[in-house]
């Protein structure tokens, strides 16, 4: 989503940006502790506040699998790894 953006409006030109951001430290095993609170913060300031759709395309796998699997990406970020991974 964010090579997706016009750039014509800062919530989704920025926002999709810096959930790329956070989700890749969280994956790279970089994450803290109040990046899942962060990444739910960020959805809700991109959310009905862009001039299309692509931002609220853009929070809702973000919204969904937080919400799903929280248990899951707080383990990643506790590790510092997949928690699926065998090695």
């Amino acid at each position: 989503f964010r090579h997706e953006s016009c750039g014509k409006c800062t919530p989704c030109r920025e926002g999709t940006s810096w959930l790329y951001k956070i989700l890749t430290r969280i994956e790279q095993g970089r994450g803290v502790s109040g990046d899942l609170d962060l990444l739910l913060s960020l959805s809700g300031e991109i959310s009905g506040k862009d001039l299309c759709a692509l931002g609220d395309f853009a929070t809702s796998p973000v919204l969904a699998t937080v919400k799903q699997y929280r248990d899951e990406y707080e383990q990643h970020i506790n590790t510092g790894k997949c928690p699926f991974e065998p090695w």
